[in-house]
């Protein structure tokens, strides 16, 4: 299929609230054909350059202007100190793109907090002169667009907006002249602000018919399913007449159909105009074969301004597999300039195994025991058992109760009421759900398992064929008929939502039970809920399992310091060493105010100075950069070390949910236990207790020498806590090491990008060079427990399948290349791989002079050589040691440990990962070009 327009691309990522099971998509690109049809397509907010305001709020790192370029609604711009903006004293925000474009339309999106504060009148203005990039009051701006009156439904939500008479500007602006104080509902102060999350210009790149632009919004306002994000499409009719257009939202798939299979979702038409669209089907043979399009028929047209349910039978399929899914825009009387927009919500595709109509038996009467005393208590989640005189009933969930009724609000249903009460008048202790499903063999060897949604009140328990899938609250349950604990108070508030999955492992050919039980928290409990939605097939990546990242592994627990005490305490002993060096680190002590650079003694001191002040004021790009990465998880923070395309696909399936696997383990279990959440660098940091920098040497501001880029909050806060290690730098390169092991093709750029985060830190003066190299240890070694432990190598072999496997098929969608080699390399790299490896050796040592013994052998920590496991896959781990010691940086630099345990300062794991390594015969490797013995001394050396 060829794409609707060669320079055509569909603006933004599917994030769509969807019925669980379906498998996610990827980026999906414009399919032909479209006629009389423009998508406001190719966003273009990707390219600027710079931004810039009046009221700029440059020391938030979430609230800046600059978030107005993110495309992340999460993050906004709050024009701190603005005032009301009016006609005489407007409140601008300008974009200075890297070439000019021409921007064709764009969007708005009211950010959280209240809708006073959201833009109500405004104007977009444009110009070529470089004035106008630094001066909104510049005499070249252009007026492209002007909007007065203006709402938005709900937090979160984007407004789409045509411009005319397109021309290819660099610089543009959006100069807001009034906000929505006189005629939102909210609180006087309020009024007097002014926020916004995203201003994203879009442009048709000159393709004159371009298909629907599609995009994820958030659709509180419309009511989508989980109130988080649904899918917006928007296009505009060139000529009046007939108007059709396609875009295919999934590709790849492989989705059995049987007799029973439909295709449903939700759409929401904003108007007539836009009424005129559907989703349909591409369906191939048993063998994947003869694809054809299958066009679902709605009955009737959807009903603008609310939501319309489509549920399409394709049991006429039954034996086919469905490849694609394409939204379809045809309108055979179209009006010239109309622009069809909407939203699609809560799309499932197959067959579910369970749904809101499935019938269930359950148990709420008082005091019976569903295992009938059985020793084992789960024993009624089984196939087969025997229910003897127990009083089950049965009936379709929702289930609930609230007080004497069942009221627990519009977002909690209750179809069928449960008993809450006992005769005595205390709650009852329990309730107990099953029901059946069967599965047959072909659609078993289809899916990767089943994926669902439990919504409950006090706690959840999932059982497949007897087996816990999931819980939540049930830690404590040790009986049938008991509360979640003794006089447990934990079950204030609404129903809980929670998803889970099914391996395909666990189900059976034929029949499978399905069984849940939910218990109140005490005996004075006021309501109780239990609703499943549907449990859906899927071809896609399942998230590991309750018991997966509950489990205790080996390498949860910290190794043992000789002679006892904390580990990282004394992995990083050497610190003591640099402290005892003056020309290295300062005493530990604030510097008199006065102090100038040139008094400076120390190399810390001097070099935080350096790279604190080097940024050209609060708007710097860096800066900001700075600011982001100290407020976010650095595993979603340095998408950008993957490059431009495999950044954003990476960025992209994080959002939609599409890497499960890869985001429990890089957002808290490679770096925690199950059972605490502490950081294990933080007793050596309270051991240590160095000053920060801007503690020791003061603000600019105050005859200091540090320029205070965050805010006063942000530096108050950490004021009292030791700087060495850097914890933020540990959580950046634990978090990095393990990316770049699942991803070893782009090591050395997502190395290099650790680097950045811990040298961010710097930047901000919340640490000294000293403190990012301590970091790196810890997350060095962090990453080296997880992989030398056989138990939870299973997990990151796993993340790392799943990883490779989403962001592959995403680069076949956006036609970036079948490999991940292919898409990194049509891109533009994060740096060069050279320049990637000099940076992160440079931030090893920051160029510090040795401070100990030179000449020393290689000296490779125990383990470390699991970390090059993918990288050199075919190596032994004896060989991976001998790479690790070949590539080293030389001995006696600071915090090189000389001691028996190797030195973790020396390993230069971006090098040792994109070593060319030849092995040879009598056991020698060859290493970049050089022969080297099992120790990694260079032969004939």
């Amino acid at each position: 299929m060829d794409k609707a327009g060669a320079a055509s691309e569909v603006g933004g990522y599917w994030a769509t609230s969807y019925e669980p099971g379906t498998p996610r998509p990827a980026g999906f690109p414009a399919q032909g054909p479209a006629r009389n049809v423009r998508g406001e397509t190719t966003r273009i907010t990707t390219t600027v350059r710079d931004v810039r305001s009046g009221h700029p709020n440059d020391t938030s790192a979430q609230e800046g202007v600059g978030s107005l370029a993110d495309q992340d609604p999460g993050t906004k711009w709050y024009a701190r100190d603005s005032g009301r903006p009016t006609g005489e004293e407007p409140v601008y925000a300008l974009y200075t793109l890297r070439t000019p474009a021409a921007v064709t339309g764009y969007s708005l999106t009211s950010a959280n907090d209240a809708p006073p504060r959201d833009p109500a009148a405004w104007t977009v203005l444009g110009s070529d002169s470089d004035s106008a990039g630094r001066d909104a009051d510049d005499s070249s701006w252009k007026v492209l667009d002007q909007e007065k009156g203006q709402r938005f439904g709900a937090r979160g939500q984007s407004n789409f907006y045509p411009i005319g008479t397109p021309h290819a500007y660099r610089h543009y602006q959006l100069r807001i002249t009034d906000n929505c104080a006189d005629r939102c509902e909210g609180s006087a102060g309020d009024g007097e602000k002014l926020q916004l999350a995203d201003w994203t210009l879009r442009s048709s790149a000159g393709s004159p018919a371009s298909a629907l632009g599609v995009r994820a919004e958030n659709a509180d306002s419309v009511g989508a399913a989980d109130g988080s994000a649904a899918l917006r499409y928007a296009g505009r009719v060139l000529a009046s007449g007939p108007a059709s257009s396609t875009v295919v939202l999934h590709s790849g798939l492989d989705v059995p159909l049987a007799h029973k299979s439909r295709l449903s979702y939700a759409i929401r038409p904003d108007d007539a105009a836009s009424a005129h669209v559907a989703l349909d089907v591409v369906y191939t043979d048993p063998d994947g074969r003869h694809p054809r399009t299958h066009e679902v028929r709605m009955g009737g047209t959807p009903a603008p301004g609310e939501w319309n349910t489509v549920m399409a039978d394709l049991g006429a399929l039954a034996g086919k597999r469905v490849s694609e899914i394409r939204l379809r825009y045809e309108d055979a009387h179209a009006r010239s300039g109309a622009e069809p927009t909407g939203w699609i919500d809560d799309l499932s595709i197959g067959k579910a195994v369970v749904d809101t109509s499935t019938t269930w038996s359950y148990l709420d009467t008082p005091g019976v025991d569903p295992a009938r005393g059985d020793e084992d208590r789960t024993a009624w989640t089984r196939t087969g058992f025997d229910a003897g005189d127990v009083p089950w009933k049965t009936a379709a969930g929702p289930f609930g109760a609230k007080n004497d009724g069942t009221d627990l609000g519009a977002d909690f249903p209750v179809r069928t009421k449960l008993r809450l009460r006992k005769d005595a008048g205390d709650s009852v202790e329990a309730y107990f759900f099953r029901t059946s499903f069967s599965m047959d063999r072909t659609s078993l060897d289809a899916i990767t398992g089943l994926l669902g949604t439990v919504v409950y009140d006090d706690t959840v328990t999932v059982y497949l064929n007897g087996r816990r899938i999931a819980g939540h609250g049930d830690g404590k349950i040790e009986k049938n008929l008991q509360y979640e604990v003794p006089d447990g108070t934990s079950g204030e508030g609404d129903p809980v939502t929670a998803r889970f999955s099914v391996p395909a492992s666990a189900l059976r050919m034929g029949t499978n039970t399905l069984a849940v039980e939910v218990h109140q928290c005490n005996s004075t409990s006021s309501d109780v809920y239990l609703g499943l939605g549907s449990l859906t097939q899927t071809a896609g990546s399942l998230p590991f399992t309750d018991e997966q990242l509950g489990a205790s592994y080996a390498s949860d627990t910290q190794p043992s310091a000789p002679g006892g005490g904390d580990y990282f305490t004394w992995l990083l002993r050497s610190f003591d060493t640099a402290r005892n060096t003056p020309s290295i680190m300062g005493a530990n002590e604030a510097l008199p105010k006065g102090t100038t650079y040139e008094e400076l003694a120390a190399l810390n001191d001097r070099t935080v100075v350096d790279i604190n002040n080097a940024p050209s004021g609060p708007t710097d790009p860096q800066v900001h950069k700075a600011l982001v990465d100290g407020a976010n998880s650095p595993y979603r923070t340095m998408a950008d070390g993957l490059g431009t395309t495999l950044g954003r696909l990476y960025d992209q399936a994080l959002k939609n949910g599409e890497l499960p696997k890869t985001q429990a383990l890089l957002s808290g279990r490679v770096e925690h236990t199950p059972d605490s959440p502490a950081d294990w660098y933080q007793t050596a940091k309270n051991n240590y207790q160095y000053k920060r920098p801007f503690v020791r040497m003061g603000f600019t501001n105050e005859e200091g020498l540090i320029e205070p880029w965050d805010s006063p909050g942000g530096y108050g806060g950490l004021a009292g806590d030791g700087s060495f290690p850097s914890g933020h730098t540990s959580h950046g390169y634990a978090q990095g090491i393990v990316l770049a092991t699942l991803l070893p093709e782009l090591a050395p750029q997502i190395l290099a990008r650790a680097s950045e985060y811990g040298n961010n830190r710097i930047l901000l003066a919340f640490h000294y060079p000293t403190d990012i190299m301590g970091g790196r240890i810890v997350g060095e070694k962090t990453a080296q427990l997880r992989w030398s432990d056989p138990g939870f190598r299973n997990l990151l072999e796993q993340a790392k399948a799943e990883l490779e496997a989403v962001l592959v098929q995403k680069c076949r969608e956006a036609g970036a290349g079948a490999s991940l080699t292919r898409c990194a390399g049509g891109a533009k790299p994060y740096l060069p791989t050279a320049e990637a490896l000099k940076v992160y050796k440079e931030r090893m040592t920051y160029g510090f002079p040795h401070i100990g013994a030179d000449d020393r052998p290689p000296a490779v920590p125990a383990g470390a050589e699991d970390l090059l496991r993918t990288a050199h896959p075919k190596l032994t781990g004896a060989q991976r040691r001998t790479v690790l010691a070949a590539t080293q940086i030389p001995s006696g630099s600071v915090l090189d440990e000389p001691g028996d345990g190797g030195s973790w300062q020396r390993i230069d794991l971006a090098g040792a990962m994109t070593a060319k390594v030849t092995a040879h015969r009598d056991g020698t490797l060859t290493v970049d070009g050089v022969r080297v013995n099992a120790e990694g001394a260079r032969i004939g050396e």
